[in-house]
């Protein structure tokens, strides 16, 4: 998939996750610490999706990653989300450190309480 049509696609996915049209379980199928499946492209794509969910307020980033977080079939997902977030995101922009932090208290919510 071409660049740019893999960023309209990041931020498309990741605006109808902060509308809460879409939930973060939709990934489920991607294993994001299996190095098979993440080529680059799909790295730059997962970034640009996830770089897209922490450009909105902390409030909703809570909310964006609680909903998975009251599911246990969603574990792996969860490892998933918050190692591929610290392995590909951070490192490239430690500006995000704040909403990681929100994300993985978020993450370890299991009481499903939103902002």
């Amino acid at each position: 998939m071409a660049l740019q049509r893999s960023m309209h696609l990041a931020k498309f996915v990741a605006e109808m996750v902060t509308s809460f049209t879409l939930s973060l379980a939709v990934l489920k199928t991607v294993d994001f610490s299996d190095p098979e499946q993440l080529n680059p492209k799909r790295i730059m794509h997962f970034r640009m999706l996830f770089e897209s969910i922490f450009e909105h307020p902390e409030s909703l980033i809570w909310n964006v990653f609680s909903r998975i977080a009251v599911v246990p079939e969603l574990e792996p997902l969860r490892y998933g989300i918050e190692f591929f977030i610290k392995e590909y995101v951070l490192r490239s922009n430690e500006g995000f450190a704040a909403k990681f932090k929100v994300m993985k208290k978020a993450l370890n919510n299991v009481e499903g309480v939103l902002m």
